[in-house]
């Protein structure tokens, strides 16, 4: 292709951020990326895990992983305001969900049920916290967010709007005006009006989309950007094909531009009138161009060049429609396609192989492939990468570029901003180039402005070379506002002389102390106030945890220029960069990812934690010192409130790791300062993830706690770490740990267990952990028991057992009550004994607080544990628990008045007792009704209150399966005369027989367990 048939376009290759996205999944093989978006500084993806991991877009790297568990995720969508994302499942769900979470805190989330069991097929966000959804059955849905009323309140409204013909393929928003494209037609909306048009006539078959188009740069500031109130959504209603919408001076010049088949493209107004077709079949016919590659850039190598074949016109259906640098951006499976709408012998073509999807942000492209590679190319005019060429010292493309371009340069208007490449005779050495691009220089040359500019210092600039380095942004400027990265393009120089100041302040490796530069930074600010009396500084927002560092894509370099006026960033060489400070920084940040991932992943893989920590550090003090460096790296990034958890969570997660584990424990009990860190991340970790908090006393005893399947995070570590110090003689270190983190008495009534009882009661009953009373009660004697009782009447009073003073957050009588603590004495001295000890105490016992459930099994247990000494604990808990259902109750009544004597018939109990409790060697049937859910993870359903009648329908699943019929007789034991006679029995082995059976065999063990 000669030069002069070359378009003035540039397709760019940015830096990979592969690596970078993939980051957070590569230990996991099972988990898959499955869509993405991008926005203004964020790129979030989609996962077959239902996760969205959510990176910053420059620099490229993970921030942020919200856990969803509602299935992968098939579509996601980011807000304008980064605020939210919405996302479809495989299920048709749509959800929406805050960006903005706390660690501790929950995730706010709205879902709407609108396209449940169809595949979402299009999502894209309006103006007022709207998210439009497009699903294969062609139906179109409105969700609309309220503002948050309360913290907990997440309102919305969510309706069917459009029902349409065809599957949706794309959606797009222009202020009030939704555009669908389906399988078969595009439909114009006005969301203001509620109602919708089709755009032409013709129908179509196939995957084709739509989007709107300005045709020229202009101030979106004279459309009224109103803020209507949330109203009730209502399906819209169709125009007929001669009616149009009344729209707005503001829209008046916003185009429509439809896919139409064999590389067609309907224009249209925004009233859905069609104006003319565009036909890019032949100019598809030339091959396709080179892309500028990375190496290209940096080696300064022009490789645009190729053949000059013509072969036969592309027939393309474009299934997706963007606008990027006045062209309409589209692509398939191998090939993506810049359609130049102005002048058509200027539309580009660029193969790729296995292309999934492709996101757009102003002229930055993001092509992903199938094999999870994500591409980044910059489309931009010869102009502008011209001027970044000259800018980034790369003199010698920037001229042999003007060569090749020579044709478009002479014969085109110049924007005067290109007068900066009149520097480049000064630059290069080659005077045969320089010969060679003389007259496109000297029509540069002529672009200079003669006027001078007076600074307030009093300094004049005849060349004001800043206003060039807007060029570079110009076409980042959407609607009149300029976006995140031009905003100090209008700054005047005497505002970016102050910015140099303060540089040489910043990127002297911060060398002076924060005095001086707090210093600095005032005089700063007083510069900013006087220089823009009359034009305020646009308000600047600070980055979500960005960092710039040599990997960040060239779009976003700061601008340097050659003139000493103005501000120019230092080169690395300039500067002379600490390797040491940048592996320390890649390193940290390597740490501070895998901590964001493992706060919502439970898979992330810790081996490569550990790998990483021990590649750097070699003994307790350095990782010490690193933990440091980290928490440096999380206040420089902004990352304030994680600063402290993040290198606590690291370091107790590496300890817990590692197979130095045991020796780096001896070093940390043995060094004052390790120790005190050590303990403090232990604290940290627990109070930040709400674990176990407010569980002790002033006095540093610990508070009841019982009945809560919570535990300390990292316990095992931290178990470990005080047997060390148990057994190193350190035990006056191990009870301040414990004042400091009261849960860890538990470790140290285990590590206590063979002492006398006695000297540990007052923190065994303290804590009131059944669990571990329940391992303490062999060495229960009576008189432990008179004791244990006289503590628990302080107790039962919300009084601590070690300074008597009253705790009123937690209620012991909840939690361990005078009936619990008798059912432990049963198990402990048996039944006989317990009611001597709770009589003997009756004068501390209110009156009402000792029910018929203790009474009752007391008395039971005391008949049966005379012919089997081992059923008392397990007797114990079946009877409690089948004493909740009025039927068990009458039969347990009923047991105890048909005995002689005190004498049974035998060691079973009645089946209605029995299947009843899940401790008699038998499967209750379970109330799903009213599962408990804990904590999101786990559902525990009740046992259900079976009758004799559910009992013997459901019989094979209580009795796991067994033969139905009775061993003694031979006769199924649903046998309606042989349960009228004598009932159902069932021994605590769950072996089950007939009542009259029994009695004629008079047995009192089970007959069909070995006798032991």
């Amino acid at each position: 292709m000669s030069s002069s048939n070359l378009p003035p376009y540039i397709l760019q290759e940015l830096p990979d951020i592969t690596d970078s996205i993939k980051y957070p999944i590569k230990s996991v093989q099972r988990i898959k990326y499955t869509c993405f978006d991008v926005s203004k500084t964020l790129i979030a993806f989609g996962a077959t895990s239902g996760g969205i991991y959510i990176f910053n877009r420059n620099p490229c790297e993970f921030v942020q992983l919200i856990p969803n568990k509602d299935g992968a995720i098939t579509r996601l969508a980011i807000s304008p305001d980064e605020k939210h994302i919405g996302f479809a499942n495989g299920k048709g769900v749509v959800t929406v969900t805050a960006c903005d979470q706390s660690i501790g805190g929950g995730y706010l989330t709205v879902t709407s049920k609108e396209h449940q069991g169809n595949e979402v097929t299009a999502m894209v966000w309006g103006r007022n916290n709207m998210l439009f959804t497009g699903d294969d059955v062609a139906k179109v849905s409105v969700l609309q967010l309220q503002s948050f009323i309360a913290k907990t309140i997440f309102q919305s409204s969510s309706q069917t709007i459009m029902s349409l013909d065809s599957r949706i393929c794309q959606l797009d928003v222009k202020e009030n005006m939704l555009l669908v494209s389906t399988f078969t037609r595009c439909y114009i909306c006005d969301t203001l009006q509620e109602q919708y048009r089709q755009i032409g006539l013709k129908l179509r078959d196939g995957e084709f989309g739509a989007c709107f188009f300005n045709k020229e740069n202009h101030d979106n500031n004279s459309l009224a950007q109103t803020v209507h109130d949330f109203t009730e959504v209502k399906q819209y209603n169709i125009v007929d094909d001669d009616a149009g919408f009344t729209v707005g001076e503001g829209l008046a010049n916003t185009l429509i531009f439809c896919a139409r088949p064999s590389s067609r493209l309907w224009e249209a107004t925004i009233d859905g009138t069609v104006k003319r077709t565009h036909q890019f079949k032949q100019v598809l016919a030339k091959q396709p161009m080179k892309l500028f590659s990375l190496e290209s850039y940096n080696n300064e190598i022009i490789s645009l060049s190729t053949d000059n074949t013509v072969c036969e016109g592309q027939s393309v259906n474009f299934p997706k429609l963007y606008t990027v640098n006045g062209a309409i951006f589209s692509f398939k499976k191998d090939a993506i396609y810049f359609l130049n709408l102005f002048n058509v012998d200027d539309t580009t073509w660029f193969t790729f192989g296995d292309i999934a999807d492709c996101k757009i942000y102003h002229d930055i492209i993001y092509i992903w492939l199938t094999n999870g590679s994500l591409i980044c190319l910059k489309y931009t005019k010869i102009e502008k990468f011209l001027v970044q060429c000259y800018v980034d010292e790369k003199y010698v493309l920037c001229a042999e570029l003007c060569a090749l371009y020579r044709d478009h340069l002479l014969n085109n208007n110049l924007s005067f901003k290109l007068h900066i490449l009149s520097g480049i005779r000064e630059k290069l050495n080659n005077k045969d180039l320089l010969k060679n691009i003389d007259d496109i220089l000297e029509k540069i040359d002529s672009l200079k402005s003669n006027e001078a500019i007076q600074m307030k210092s009093g300094i004049y600039i005849v060349d004001n070379t800043y206003q060039a380095q807007s060029s570079l942004l110009d076409n980042d400027v959407k609607g009149g506002k300029h976006n995140e990265d031009s905003r100090f393009g209008t700054l005047s120089p005497d505002a970016l002389q102050a910015f140099k100041e303060l540089s040489i302040t910043v990127s002297d490796k911060l060398n002076t102390s924060k005095k001086i530069l707090k210093e600095k930074w005032e005089d700063f600010e007083g510069k900013m106030k006087i220089f823009n009396e009359s034009q305020p500084i646009p308000e600047l927002s600070m980055p979500k945890r960005v960092l710039q560092d040599e990997s960040s894509p060239i779009e976003h370099k700061l601008v340097e220029i050659d003139d000493n006026i103005i501000y120019k960033e230092s080169s690395q060489k300039a500067i002379g960069i600490d390797n040491n400070s940048l592996k320390n920084d890649k390193l940290c940040k390597s740490l501070y990812q895998f901590f964001r991932l493992n706060i919502v992943s439970k898979e992330t893989e810790r081996s490569n934690l550990v790998s990483t920590i021990e590649s750097n550090v070699c003994d307790a003090r350095e990782l010490y010192n690193l933990m440091l460096l980290l928490e440096q790296y999380c206040v420089s990034v902004g990352a304030l409130e994680e600063s402290k958890f993040a290198p606590n969570n690291i370091f107790l997660t590496y300890l817990s790791s590692t197979v130095k584990k045991d020796a780096l424990l001896d070093s940390i009990i043995n060094d004052e300062v390790l120790y005190k860190y050590f303990v403090d991340s232990c604290i940290s970790v627990n109070m930040k993830t709400q674990k176990l908090s407010n569980i002790g006393c002033e006095c540093g005893f610990p508070l009841p706690y019982t009945r809560t399947n919570q535990a300390p995070v990292f316990a095992e570590l931290i178990d470990e770490f005080i047997e060390k110090q148990w057994s190193s003689q350190s035990r006056n270190q191990c009870y301040e740990m414990c004042k400091q983190m009261p849960y860890l008495w538990r470790k140290i009534l285990y590590l206590r267990r063979n002492e006398d009882l006695l000297n540990v009661l007052r923190i065994l009953l303290q804590m009131l952990d059944e669990g571990l009373l329940h391992s303490f009660l062999p060495q229960f004697t009576m008189e432990s028991w008179d004791r244990a009782l006289q503590l628990y009447a302080t107790l039962h009073a919300n009084m601590c057992l070690n300074c008597n003073k009253k705790f009123h957050h937690i209620s012991v009588r909840d939690m361990l009550s005078w009936d619990d603590l008798g059912a432990l004495m049963i198990k402990s001295v048996g039944g006989r004994n317990a009611l001597r000890v709770m009589q003997k105490h009756a004068k501390l016992i209110d009156i009402g607080e000792v029910t018929m459930k203790f009474y009752h099994t007391s008395l039971v247990v005391s008949m049966y544990e005379k012919y089997d000494a081992t059923i008392t604990s397990q007797l114990t808990d079946t009877l409690y628990r089948s004493y909740d259902f009025e039927d068990s109750r009458q039969e347990i009544c009923r047991l105890l008045r048909n005995t002689s004597n005190g004498q049974i018939a035998n060691t079973a109990l009645p089946i209605t007792v029995a299947a009843n409790s899940n401790t008699w060697g038998l499967t209750p049937l379970q109330d799903k009704s009213n599962a408990i859910t804990h904590d999101d993870i786990f559902t525990v359903s009740k046992i259900k209150n079976s009758t004799l009648k559910d009992i013997i329908e459901n019989l094979s699943e209580i009795i796991n399966c067994q033969s139905v019929d009775c061993v003694l007789c031979g006769l199924p034991l649903q046998n309606e005369v042989l349960i009228q006679d004598g009932g159902l029995w069932v021994f605590k082995c769950g072996h089950t027989f007939h009542g009259a059976c029994l009695n004629v065999n008079k047995v009192k063990l089970c007959p069909s367990c070995p006798k032991v």
